[in-house]
């Protein structure tokens, strides 16, 4: 994939990923097969299937030797199935709570579950016995529930065990009175390719799915914590104004005590000091409660409500406004052309008529936009990250008409590669390189590489698209749309409109 510059006034579309950015999978293993290294399966479970298998292959004995009446080593079949049984029932006395199998416990279990299959299948045609393919269902069991290592080794197992039953088995139970098939040599090695390419492309494709499964979970339960984090604070904001009201009545009492104590002291006194001293920390705690009333009066907490586009980039960008060395300016001006907006209106389709406007349709007004934790802290994130790279500008610009609000996040860093730009904005994708040759989980980088991640899931709340892409001047660019809900702002529907999906519960 080529890399694509944009100019500043381009609709940024292409998906790309930042300079140095590499796909960190959590510490746990969760890459294309490891999944979680801490999985457990419940002995029941196990268990159970087990009771399965043995009342499936017990009844499959029956119905050969009785309906059709095959010669077989009835007694040898029967006495490895009632070696499983034995083993289940143990387990099943020994056991009887919930309990859960380490990685080593399960994968014997699983171990024991091939072997047994495979002394059956052994003793009945071995490979040409139809029920063959079942010796796919421990590798797929452990694919779905352990460890990378653990599933090679079983996998592995069941190749050999497979292949041993391809080179010498007992004949296949055939009914009385007619001849059984013979089969070429060639042909029966190629039914153990096919089951062995089955079993590893089960495998293969049974672990990346859960890890991938496993790794979004993780990820979204980041994400409801940053939420949560963010809702948190908000409350804390509340709380702190709501007790500098409360503390500013007896602050004031105790000022008036003081003044009518000073009045009546005389100069010299040893108490006058002593009582300035009061008045001045006094004073000092009526300002703190002061600053704290005027914060809260600055910005309501309450996720719900709404101010101007220009007030929410500025409350955004007030904690990274001492970062030394980055000068990060604001710019907010009307009118974009939504017909490069693709994914939302046509191409082709012209500026409406009436012009831009701000939510209450009049030309030029700022258009107002939802307070809510979810994007401020996804701006913050943004915000964060460019600081990370720029090498000493930040912009934010904010476009708007009547249908659609576009604010860009800029600096003047290396910009995004190309290599595995599909991956932003999914989980486990980290800004942060570790050291060479230390690795990820002990490099001190920051995270896991969620923060992008949870960022885009939560402006996905809001009805909002976010697009990563290079200027053609150099550096990165980050473009969040949303477009005008159906109240008439933007960001406070849980459901965008203009055929944009939000994932996420309702408020």
């Amino acid at each position: 994939m080529n890399r694509r510059h944009l100019s500043d006034s381009d609709a940024l579309w292409p998906s790309v990923l930042r300079s140095g950015m590499t796909y960190a999978p959590p510490a746990d293993g969760g890459n294309a097969m490891a999944g979680n290294r801490d999985s457990r399966v419940r002995l029941q479970t196990l268990v159970g299937l087990r009771w399965l298998a043995i009342l499936g292959q017990a009844l499959a004995v029956l119905a050969v030797a009785g309906w059709l009446r095959a010669s077989m080593p009835l007694f040898e079949v029967l006495a490895t199935i009632m070696v499983s049984a034995v083993l289940n029932g143990y387990l099943s006395f020994r056991y009887a709570g919930q309990r859960t199998l380490t990685q080593q416990e399960a994968a014997f279990q699983l171990a024991f579950d091939l072997a047994q299959l495979s002394l059956l299948l052994y003793l009945t045609g071995g490979i040409c016995n139809p029920f063959s393919m079942l010796m796919m269902v421990p590798v797929t069991v452990s694919a779905t529930v352990l460890a990378r290592r653990t599933t090679l080794m079983l996998l592995a197992l069941a190749l050999v065990l497979s292949l041993a039953i391809t080179l010498d088995s007992r004949p296949l139970p055939w009914p009385a009175g007619e001849t059984p098939p013979q089969l070429d040599d060639l042909y029966l090695v190629g039914l153990w390719v096919a089951l062995a390419t089955t079993m590893v492309f089960l495998t293969l494709y049974a672990s990346r799915v859960t890890a991938e499964a496993r790794q979004r979970s993780h990820a979204l339960h980041a994400t409801r914590e940053a939420l949560e984090k963010e809702q948190r604070l908000a409350d804390l904001g509340a709380l702190a104004a709501a007790t500098a009201h409360e503390l500013g009545t007896p602050l004031g009492t105790i000022v008036l005590t003081l003044k009518d104590l000073l009045s009546d002291i005389p100069d010299d006194s040893p108490w006058r000091e002593d009582l300035e001293l009061v008045m001045d920390q006094v004073q000092r705690c009526r300002c703190i409660l002061e600053r704290l009333r005027s914060r809260e009066l600055e910005s309501d907490h309450h996720p719900f409500d709404v101010q101007p586009v220009e007030a929410l980039l500025r409350e955004a960008v007030r904690p990274h406004e001492e970062r030394a060395g980055v000068e990060i300016s604001i710019t907010c001006r009307p009118h974009i052309d939504t017909g490069k907006v693709k994914g939302g209106e046509s191409a082709d389709r012209k500026r409406d008529s009436a012009g831009p406007a701000g939510l209450d349709g009049r030309p030029g007004e700022q258009p107002r936009i939802a307070r809510r934790p979810e994007i401020l802290h996804a701006l913050n994130n943004f915000i964060e990250n460019a600081i990370s790279f720029a090498e000493s500008r930040i912009a934010l610009h904010a476009r708007w008409n009547d249908r659609f609000l576009v604010i860009r996040i800029e600096d003047d860093g290396p910009g995004f590669p190309s290599q595995i730009r599909e991956r932003l904005g999914e989980p486990y994708v980290t800004t942060r390189r570790p050291a060479a040759g230390v690795p990820f989980e002990e490099s001190g980088a920051s995270g896991l590489g969620l923060g992008i991640f949870i960022a885009v899931s939560l402006l996905e709340r809001t009805g909002a698209r976010v697009k990563f892409a290079n200027r053609r001047s150099g550096g990165a660019v980050v473009e969040i749309l949303w477009p005008r809900g159906s109240d008439g702002r933007f960001g406070s529907d849980w459901r965008a409109t203009h055929g944009v999906s939000a994932p996420g519960g309702g408020s």
